[in-house]
């Protein structure tokens, strides 16, 4: 059950950083803002922390996956 939650949540960071496309601004806006400048530092400055948030969220999640499935003794 757990891992449909960490895919879930991946995907909406993803597509957080998306909605910079219609004016939803976060850190996709230095994203596509580096893009149309072929900036390369813009560009990492808006995929960095996003892929840093990715990460933290999926291990977080995969060792709260662990610790239940620990505790129930079944499958989180």
């Amino acid at each position: 059950m757990l891992g449909g939650l960490r895919t879930a949540v991946i995907q909406a960071i993803g597509l957080a950083t998306l909605a910079a496309l219609i004016g939803g601004g976060g850190l996709g806006r230095l994203v596509f803002l580096g893009v149309g400048q072929l900036a390369t530092d813009l560009i990492l400055l808006g995929v960095l922390p996003v892929v840093a948030l990715s990460l933290a969220a999926d291990a977080g999640l995969a060792a709260l996956q662990s610790w239940l499935s620990r505790r129930h003794g079944g499958a989180a």
